[in-house]
């Protein structure tokens, strides 16, 4: 079976993207309160993770790129509820921009080999003594 397409360092400069877009987007789309919080926490989220994920983008290589995908596991789904949970959702633009930012942020997820920084051994399951 192919591994996913994108691999440890496209995944970082996708990261790094997302993170100034949802930086920009208030100005970008006119979005306010709950909506304007929520780009700037999760811009600062993503931008943490992101300079501390063991990829060649990094600053510093804390977080296994493996754990990174854990991690971006319960965050997809953020991008949605906490939008819908603190009503920004009721603003036309912050719909619009936080449903196709979670579209593409899944595209991304989902094509992502996040086993990719491992060693032959540890993607075949196999333990290493």
């Amino acid at each position: 079976m192919a591994s996913p397409p994108i691999g440890p360092r496209a995944h970082g400069a996708i990261d790094y993207g997302f993170v100034a877009l949802q930086a920009l987007a208030p100005s970008l789309f006119n979005l306010h309160g709950p909506a304007r919080t929520l780009c700037y926490a999760f811009a600062g989220t993503q931008g943490l993770l992101n300079t501390l994920t063991d990829q060649p983008l990094a600053l510093r290589r804390v977080v296994p790129f493996r754990v990174h995908g854990q991690v971006e596991t319960p965050f997809l789904p953020a991008l949605l509820v906490l939008p819908w949970l603190t009503g920004a959702l009721k603003q036309p633009n912050a719909r619009r921009y936080f449903v196709s930012f979670f579209a593409v942020a899944l595209t991304n997820y989902l094509l992502t080999d996040y086993r990719a920084m491992e060693k032959p051994a540890q993607r075949a399951g196999k333990r290493i003594c």
